[in-house]
């Protein structure tokens, strides 16, 4: 007999390697158990926290106003501690959290605004304390400076009244939505309908100045402000329960759009 060749002998280990590769690839592999592990990583949903009803949601805008040239203020927040306690405190009082919500619906459609976002506002600001006042000097349900609320007809000396002041608390917003709409030609869309962006900003001037609209930088306290504004926004305290039969809701509420992000 004669001795393999060594070309022979290479084309034997090679065929041997082709055929065991073959029967590997014929063998039939277990799918995972759809209970285990690591079959749950793709089914488990998004946390979404029972407590306070935090849900993602989206704005459907036209595609012009979704200028991603324009940074949010912050990502979506993450309620903490600190948030939960005022959040599940509102909710136990009701009859409080829900007292204004006539005054706050005639206000906001009057101004086209969503009746939500207002409540936010009053949330954050006052806890709907309608004699709130700050050490800075800001007054009433919405917070307002004498100076600012003077600006749109509301006297300094009826701030403690919850109807006078909610009106010139709208009555700023709206001059914050008219101010940005027209600086970036935001035309035919509710300010009910505005990108998160624009209510971001929105928010933020509320809180820190007109001048605000337009920068892409801001103070801390001003973005947890914000954060704490989205949070009321979007949770059930801003739910508007308590309303006549003359005083109608919006056919149409927008929600807030959200991106991921933490309450820090």
């Amino acid at each position: 007999m004669e001795r393999p060749t060594r070309s022979t002998t290479v084309w034997l280990l090679l065929f041997s390697l082709s055929l065991s590769l073959v029967a590997a690839s014929a063998q039939t592999f277990k799918p995972v158990p759809s209970g285990s592990a690591f079959g749950r990583l793709n089914s488990v949903p998004r946390h979404v926290d029972p407590a306070l009803s935090i849900k993602p949601k989206t704005v459907l805008v036209p595609g012009i106003l979704k200028n991603t040239r324009h940074p949010l203020v912050v990502s979506t927040p993450k309620a903490n501690s600190a948030f939960r306690r005022t959040f599940r405190r509102l909710m136990r009082n009701l009859r409080k959290t829900d007292r204004y919500d006539e005054i706050i619906l005639r206000h906001a459609n009057a101004r086209g605004l969503d009746p939500r976002l207002l409540k936010a506002v009053i949330a954050a600001e006052s806890e709907f304390t309608r004699n709130a006042r700050s050490p800075a000097g800001a007054r009433g349900l919405m917070q307002l400076m004498p100076r600012t609320a003077e600006e749109f007809g509301v006297s300094r000396r009826v701030l403690d009244n919850p109807e006078r002041n909610v009106a010139a608390g709208a009555a700023y917003l709206e001059h914050l939505f008219s101010r940005i709409f027209k600086k970036y030609k935001l035309k035919g869309v509710p300010y009910k309908n505005a990108p998160l962006w624009v209510v971001q900003r929105v928010i933020a001037s509320y809180h820190a100045g007109p001048r605000f609209l337009y920068k892409d930088r801001w103070f801390r306290s001003t973005r947890a402000y914000v954060k704490k504004v989205l949070l009321f926004y979007q949770s059930r305290v801003t739910d508007i329960r308590r309303m006549n039969s003359t005083v109608k809701l919006p056919s149409v509420l927008v929600p807030v759009q959200t991106s991921t992000g933490t309450f820090d």
